[in-house]
């Protein structure tokens, strides 16, 4: 039986038509639920005169802003979907992700402009933007010209409304996809660990919305509820430190990583006080004791989390009053959930307490990737996502992390895959062989190091090995050591050993 789901915004634009929806912290806009909902409807019409027709893509290339949740829910009113690309990238890596999407339209800001007027020429579609001196085609004054589309009001709940890309331990692209169902049921999921509800509650979105964890961690499920989600451009320390620090600015929930978290205690210092902020979510990596100590003897418990872009995000949350007592996991599972813990070499269950691979189940759980083969297997057909992380459930049901199947490691909250790091490495002339691992780092939680053998005859510049990568990848993938050695260790099959090459290193 397929469920149906009402529209989010003309629901609360109904609910809450003179409250806050959204506002731009860095500009000062705001919207009310009647005039966002104006907005998306009006959206919905301009997207469809671009011919953006059902099952269409939609890109996205913008900084933080009120017009990237629009143009989210006017795909879900037409039915689109929403592609956000990550603005990290280089403009190489983004036009992988476009040409994988193959968007009808890409919606820009005046920032990224030149980026992504390029990669609309490049595919031969058309680009609108906001924010833009010089615009061809000015989204702003477009809605005001165009008539809003109300739509259907009753929407599938298996429609795929976004493509959030990730990547495998292959480090090749992959567009999860996510419906609105998935969203609706995520959302249930965290809204009351979480404390998230209509108004009053107010959530400051600091998180970059090309990311599950900025888009449908809170940011959503708050717009569910008839909530208001205030945006900042880019994270700012010092802007967020001071608007999380004063009551007198509403703001009821946050979701940062932790060296976000660090760089809010370093710019509020000793005197501040977050006790009136309801929750406080910590994803991307564990809370470091300081920062955690820091929080609570001002107020506020944070609250650890684990998932990832194809789980929902929320797999497991951390309930206040247990963040000392189980400071080694990462919480509690959420409610609509179901998590086994399994042999990756069996597939059989392990016994209570012991490390296996985590599978997870549940309504808001990826239904598969862009146009990649669906697995097949039976345990994957009866709705088991085989994350790859190694994980333990203790007697009172909370989950640790133990370490990563997949070959993976997270820098200030960012997945970085070692495949697509090696790739590149061992495409310098100087390098034969790479294997990249990740090791623990105190502001960022983990960074890589590169352990390199060298081609014969050359020698390995430890600064030109870096350069090379970092003219090709992101910023955050650029590992930070290089280290040169004769061979790697090796198991029977000659795959290089990296839990013993780890050690060997650090």
């Amino acid at each position: 039986m397929v469920t149906h789901l009402t529209d989010w915004v003309a629901f609360n634009a109904v609910r809450f038509a003179d409250e806050i929806a959204v506002d731009n912290l860095d500009t000062g806009e705001e919207l009310t639920w009647a005039r966002f909902a104006d907005r998306v409807a009006r959206l919905s019409t301009v997207l469809r005169d671009q011919g953006v027709g059902e099952g269409d893509r939609v890109g996205l290339i913008a900084e933080d802003d009120w017009h990237i949740l629009a143009v989210q829910f006017a795909c879900i009113r037409i039915g689109a979907m929403y592609v956000p690309f990550n603005w990290r990238l280089t403009s190489g890596e983004i036009e992988v992700l476009v040409k994988d999407a193959e968007p009808a339209l890409i919606l820009h800001d005046g920032t990224w402009a030149e980026t992504a007027r390029g990669l609309a020429r490049q595919q031969g579609i058309a680009s609108l933007s906001w924010s833009c001196a010089d615009a061809e085609a000015d989204l702003d004054a477009l809605l005001d010209a165009a008539a809003p589309y109300r739509g259907p009001g009753q929407y599938r709940g298996d429609q795929y409304t976004q493509m959030l890309y990730t990547s495998g331990t292959t480090g090749l692209p992959k567009g999860a996809l996510i419906t609105l169902g998935g969203m609706a049921w995520h959302a249930m999921n965290v809204q009351h660990e979480m404390a998230i509800g209509g108004p009053p509650s107010r959530y400051l979105s600091s998180l970059p919305l090309f990311h599950a964890a900025g888009l449908n961690a809170i940011a959503n499920p708050t717009l569910l509820a008839g909530g208001r989600v205030s945006i900042q451009r880019r994270f700012d320390p010092a802007a967020a430190a001071a608007l999380l620090g004063a009551a007198s600015h509403g703001f009821t929930n946050f979701n940062a990583a932790p060296v976000m978290y660090r760089a809010i205690m370093e710019a509020a210092g000793p005197d501040a006080d977050f006790s009136h902020i309801r929750a406080g979510m910590v994803g991307g990596g564990a809370i470091p004791a300081d920062v955690g100590a820091y929080f609570s003897e001002r107020g506020l418990e944070l609250q650890a989390g684990w998932g990832a872009t194809e789980m929902g995000p929320s797999m497991t949350l951390m309930p206040k009053a247990s963040r000392v007592a189980k400071a080694h996991t990462v919480g509690f599972p959420v409610q609509h959930v179901q998590i086994r813990v399994v042999d990756p070499v069996t597939n059989q269950d392990v016994a209570p307490g012991e490390v296996g691979e985590a599978w997870v189940r549940g309504p808001s759980i990826s239904p598969g990737y862009w146009r990649r083969e669906a697995d097949t297997d039976a345990d994957t057909q009866a709705g088991w996502f085989k994350c790859g992380d190694a994980v333990s459930i203790d007697d009172d049901g909370y989950v640790a992390l133990r370490g990563r199947f997949k070959d993976m490691y997270k820098s200030g909250g960012e997945n970085v895959f070692c495949a697509e790091v090696e790739r590149v490495i061992v495409s310098h002339p100087a390098v034969q062989d790479v294997a990249v691992v990740g090791v623990p780092h105190e502001r960022w939680g983990e960074v890589g190091y590169a352990v390199v053998v060298a081609e014969s005859g050359q020698l390995v510049d430890e600064g030109d090995v870096l350069a090379h990568v970092a003219a090709r990848l992101a910023k955050y993938k650029v590992p930070t050591r290089v280290i040169v050695v004769d061979d790697f260790p090796r198991n029977v099959t000659g795959k290089i050993q990296k839990n013993v090459l780890r050690d060997q290193i650090v």
